[in-house]
């Protein structure tokens, strides 16, 4: 269908070119009247064509949908908490305000560009920590529009499981050192493994860099996962198999809830040390740095292109509003992982167990809307999505 209206569009801006490159032609074959008249028709076709032909492209294009709202692209940095913010969120845009919502995979290399251009609208979680360069260039030139808290700090860290910690009375960064053996790496080599954050994640290269700094690649190899399904399973497998691990780990996560956890205690984040651990990321000569510190704990904020506030002022009033909350996404993921269930199922899962806090950002008609799908949600769904009440 949308190749037929792209090649509309183009008939008719063919046509208009050929309708005033004849016109003098034609005019001159007709009276006065008729050259009046016909010279006033043909002043206005091009720039009608030109406006017509352009819509038609627009929407062959896919920016428009059927009913003339724009398609909302939002960020998929393949992590659970983002996967069921932006379920959530669909759900939500999609019943209550009639847009298509469409999820779009990359690195957060690639959103960063997407962002800039307008190719991808929405953002649920920056973690502008990582970014932090890019992402103030950005705001500054307001191509990117932050609107607020998704949820309360979120925390980034080195982890070992909690009995390891106690049995060996670990507690700093730097008592890795010495029990490195604890953790070998089971590639068959003469050190310590340390699962790295995602390939293609700026947590990778900073990882390194801090890692580094502590003088403990000299003791643990560094392994980044190509998924987040990858790394989730080499933590999972050690702990269900009773075996010291040792990473990056963040939170909100199901992996965090599940198990318990002995957080590495390292040097206080300032200012000073994270500029200093940037600089090295970028510039691998000013490597290894002498000093490294742990993440800031800041709030997950959502980010939209600027163009969303045009073309969806409505959706933008509702996440200037929307704190999906630390807390209901811890429980929310708990529940998806131990009930085996995908994003979509989670995100019922909150809507129906969380309804006093999305009420209040979505306007009374969306309100009605959202219900009365979450309610059809429940008739017509053959699969036991589980207690939503508990």
């Amino acid at each position: 269908m949308r190749d037929r209206i792209s090649w509309i569009a183009l008939v008719i801006w063919q046509r208009a070119l050929l309708a005033e490159g004849g016109a003098e032609n034609r005019v001159k074959k007709i009276g006065k009247i008729g050259r009046k008249n016909a010279g006033g028709w043909l002043r206005y076709l091009l720039p009608v064509a030109a406006i017509a032909a352009g819509v038609l492209f627009i929407w062959s294009c896919g920016f428009f949908q059927d009913g003339g709202k724009p398609v909302i692209k939002t960020y998929d940095g393949q992590w659970q908490s983002i996967r069921v913010n932006n379920a959530i969120v669909e759900f939500i845009i999609e019943q209550g305000y009639g847009y298509t919502v469409e999820t779009v995979e990359m690195t957060s290399h690639e959103m960063q560009g997407a962002m800039e251009t307008g190719e991808i609208n929405l953002n649920m979680e920056m973690w502008q920590q990582s970014r932090m360069g890019w992402y103030n260039e950005q705001i500054e030139k307001g191509n990117i529009i932050n609107m607020g808290m998704s949820f309360e700090a979120g925390p980034q860290f080195f982890i070992i499981p909690k009995w390891v910690a106690e049995q060996h009375h670990i507690e700093t960064i730097f008592d890795m050192e010495q029990h490195w053996h604890l953790f070998k790496d089971p590639r068959g080599t003469s050190k310590g493994i340390f699962y790295n954050c995602i390939i293609g994640w700026r947590c990778d290269e900073i990882n390194q860099v801090k890692l580094e700094a502590y003088g403990l690649t000299r003791y643990y190899n560094i392994f980044s996962p190509g998924s987040s399904a990858a790394i989730e399973a080499a933590f999972e497998g050690a702990r269900m198999n009773h075996q010291p691990v040792f990473g990056y780990f963040w939170a909100p996560t199901a992996l965090m809830g599940k198990y318990d956890w002995h957080i590495l205690k390292e040097p206080p984040y300032t200012d000073q040390c994270w500029q200093k651990i940037s600089a090295a990321v970028k510039d691998r000569n000013l490597r290894p740095i002498d000093q490294a510190c742990a993440y800031e704990n800041l709030p997950i904020e959502k980010v939209v292109h600027k163009s969303l506030l045009k073309n969806a002022q409505d959706v933008v009033e509702m996440l200037d509003k929307m704190v999906v909350g630390l807390e209901p996404l811890n429980k929310t993921l708990a529940w998806a992982k131990e009930n085996d269930q995908n994003r979509d199922e989670a995100s019922i899962y909150y809507l129906k167990n969380y309804e006093d806090r999305w009420k209040s950002w979505v306007t009374p008609k969306a309100y009605k809307r959202i219900d009365e799908a979450l309610k059809q949600h429940l008739k017509s769904s053959v699969s036991d999505v589980g207690n939503f009440r508990s």
